[in-house]
């Protein structure tokens, strides 16, 4: 399991470093957000990945909190990220005000529920799992994994939008997966990690569809 971390953290930096290519081009939410969540998934794997060989302790502990801080602050932005993706697919609801209000409410409380399970209820424990050793939170908290849950569920729903509306259905494919895997990730912790790769596919197809330039010529297309 230590290996398959690994290749999922390589598999996060491939997809990070493919996503600078366009904040490059094009800085904004489009491109920066997924960026940047990406980046943040690949510590995510290769801290668990090098678990084993760390050992249990002080070392291994401090490495895996910012796991959990990560996770709590940057998630939720793909909420935004949904709107803007959408927007840029020639959703013209998503540039309603009343909607970015409502988009940026629901990332402030999911920010705040992170913080309050993941940071500031923050509890580590080691945990074994088929040779990997990593750190998880024991916090006894009602909130767990409902931010990414939730979130996950806004991304779906707004590949759905886009794929109605342009026709490009694999952002919606890539976040069912998500969705589906992240029920049996607490059992099996491997396949939240791996959806998330699939997912963070499905961001950079997205960007690279929807680019500022190419969006047009996209809507044109579809619509043809």
């Amino acid at each position: 399991m230590s290996l398959l971390f690994a290749v999922l953290a390589a598999g996060q930096l491939a997809l990070a470093a493919a996503m600078v290519r366009y904040v490059r081009a094009a800085p904004g939410r489009l491109t920066l957000i997924p960026a940047l969540t990406c980046a943040a998934l690949v510590w995510d794997n290769a801290v668990i990945a090098l678990g084993g060989t760390i050992g249990a302790g002080g070392f291994l502990e401090a490495v895996n909190t910012p796991r959990f801080v990560l996770h709590a602050l940057l998630t939720p932005f793909l909420v935004v990220w949904s709107l803007a993706a959408a927007e840029h697919a020639g959703v013209r609801a998503a540039a309603r005000p009343p909607l970015r209000i409502a988009t940026g409410v629901l990332t402030l409380l999911l920010i705040a529920a992170g913080t309050a399970h993941d940071i500031l209820g923050l509890s580590l424990r080691p945990e074994h799992w088929h040779g990997a050793l990593r750190y998880v939170n024991d916090a006894a908290s009602p909130v767990g994994p409902l931010p990414a849950v939730v979130t996950g569920l806004v991304v779906l729903g707004a590949g759905i939008v886009v794929w109605r509306r342009t026709g490009f259905s694999l952002l919606a494919a890539t976040a069912a997966v998500m969705v589906v895997v992240s029920g049996a990730a607490a059992g099996i912790p491997v396949l939240g990690n791996a959806g998330e790769v699939v997912l963070g596919a499905g961001l950079l197809l997205t960007v690279r569809r929807f680019l500022p330039g190419r969006a047009a010529p996209a809507a044109e297309a579809a619509a043809a």
